[in-house]
């Protein structure tokens, strides 16, 4: 089961990223307020950048090399793999 489990948070932990940005796509509210900071700020990379590290931050994850560019997200062309911290 711990192997099991283990295996599972990684991959999640791996992929975070872009499921988050899946949510914020797949929920109306979500999406304007998003729309809205991007309009507002005039810079989708700037806010993208944002949302990733704050990821990171909250979950206690640390980025890899391994820069991912097959996203299933509208939102973003690529993202690089998170991991748990040490």
């Amino acid at each position: 089961m711990y192997e099991f489990l283990n295996r599972l948070f990684e991959k999640f932990e791996s992929q975070i990223t872009d499921s988050i940005f899946c949510f914020i796509q797949n929920d109306k509210e979500l999406m304007k307020a998003y729309l809205d900071l991007v309009a507002e700020n005039g810079n989708l990379q700037y806010i993208n950048s944002h949302i990733a590290q704050e990821i990171a931050k909250r979950y206690h994850l640390e980025s890899t090399s391994n820069h991912i560019e097959n996203t299933q997200s509208n939102l973003i062309l690529s993202y690089t793999e998170l991991r748990k911290t040490n």
